[in-house]
């Protein structure tokens, strides 16, 4: 039987991923900590912005 993984564990494999092989002063890993409704997830910093890893849509590469 093959286990899924949900949409947010997934979230946090790839931007886990992410950090480990690039370098980035506006993204970083908070750790897994209770939202504002108790419910304990992965928080990010991305920019000025904590951001709990339900709320992540996506990543993409942007120019400067």
């Amino acid at each position: 039987m093959i286990e899924s993984i949900d949409r947010d564990a997934l979230m946090h494999h790839r931007l886990q991923a992410w950090l480990r092989e690039n370098k980035c002063d506006d993204i970083e890993y908070l750790g897994f900590i209770p939202d504002s409704i108790g419910i304990n997830r992965h928080f990010y910093r991305i920019g000025k912005h904590n951001v709990s890893v339900d709320c992540i849509e996506g990543l993409e590469l942007v120019d400067d």
